[in-house]
């Protein structure tokens, strides 16, 4: 069961598409496994499509109907397909949202811990990427010089702030220090949007961090 979920004005933010494409993905996947949020995201959605018919409307151009027509006899982009994914994803069950994402190489920190990057950003402004972490495994204390949104694909994980298991969503921020513990014998994946690379406590940490290129 689903116990964490994003704010209403995330979810709204969200069905506005006003939020970076990371963190807009990290949400449809927490959307695509709960239906609490789905109800409440297609509500947003209908008052969107309710504001803009009470909208002016607005004069087409002269050429409209011929791209319409266009569009109609096939000219459009091809709609978004199914990737190939990657081998180490090919055991876990990703929402649809994410199938057709493109996904970089893995980045390994620990024997047990590994980053993936997700998408084609066009900067380091805001990272997403996935992180996984094998059983019983306890991420390195940690918080954020910005925020970070993550829903869990796969398994368990706890902190401070209670226990995540697959759908959960969770919001964190410079308030919070935490060590993530994967629970169980499975291990996790989580999907991650983050303004800034995490501030690691432990000076180890810190220069595996470095040595990887600060991405996570």
């Amino acid at each position: 069961m689903i116990s964490h979920h994003p704010s209403p004005d995330l979810l709204a933010d969200s069905a506005r598409g006003v939020l970076d494409p990371g963190a807009t993905l990290v949400i449809a996947a927490h959307v695509y496994a709960c239906s609490v949020c789905r109800a409440e995201t297609e509500l947003w959605e209908s008052v969107g499509g309710a504001l803009l018919q009470e909208e002016a409307a607005s004069p087409l151009s002269p050429d409209a109907l011929q791209k319409a027509l266009e569009r109609l006899n096939g000219n459009e982009a091809e709609p978004a397909r199914r990737r190939i994914l990657p081998r180490y994803l090919e055991a876990f069950s990703l929402p649809a949202s994410l199938q057709v994402e493109t996904f970089g190489n893995r980045i390994w920190v620990t024997p047990n811990i590994w980053f993936a990057p997700v998408g084609k950003r066009p900067s380091y402004e805001v990272r997403t990427y996935l992180v996984h972490a094998g059983p019983n495994t306890k991420l390195s204390l940690h918080t954020h010089t910005g925020r970070e949104l993550t829903t869990v694909l796969h398994g368990t994980f706890r902190d401070d702030s209670g226990v995540f298991a697959k759908g959960d969503f969770a919001e964190t921020d410079g308030a919070i220090i935490h060590s993530p513990t994967v629970t169980g014998d499975s291990d996790c994946l989580c999907l991650v949007s983050a303004d800034a690379p995490m501030r690691l406590s432990s000076p180890i940490a810190r220069a595996i961090q470095i040595l990887t290129g600060s991405f996570y």
